[in-house]
């Protein structure tokens, strides 16, 4: 293989593993992945974002006409529920996230490699910046959960 065309192989592998880690920490660091009950889930991203009429949908128990001890024990349930969804989320954390944290700082070891002395240093910048805004905003939503 001609030393371009590799270097172009390589470049693109490496452009591929980045987009792919990133959309991975996306995932793994946004709360909002956390699984709602199916009725929560129902309302439309409009009806959330504020930006149309402040309409709720009917919960889907509520549309079987539960008497109020029974909406009394559905909150109860969803209260666990909610609680089971954040246990599960810090244990997946706890778990994957080291691993995740290694491939990530894996792939920024290989773009440093590629980088003149001037590029590490504004790159290695970038990710700081990047890094510290991650966690400030981790601190934002763990404050409101």
């Amino acid at each position: 293989m001609e030393h371009g065309s590799r270097t172009k192989l390589v470049t693109a592998v490496i452009l591929a593993v980045v987009l792919g880690t990133g959309v991975m920490l996306g995932l793994v660091s946004d709360g909002s992945l956390v699984a709602l009950p199916v009725e929560e889930a129902a309302v439309s991203d409009a009806e959330r974002g504020g930006k149309s009429e402040r309409r709720r949908r009917t919960r889907m128990y509520e549309r079987v006409g539960p008497t109020e001890a029974q909406l009394l024990l559905i909150d109860s349930i969803l209260e666990d529920h909610q609680q089971d969804m954040r246990s599960l989320h810090e244990e997946f954390r706890a778990s994957y996230n080291p691993m995740y944290q290694a491939v990530i700082q894996q792939t920024r070891e290989a773009i440093l490699e590629l980088f003149t002395e001037e590029q590490v240093s504004e790159y290695r910048a970038l990710l700081q910046e990047f890094d510290e805004s991650r966690a400030q905003s981790d601190n934002n939503r763990k404050g409101r959960d």
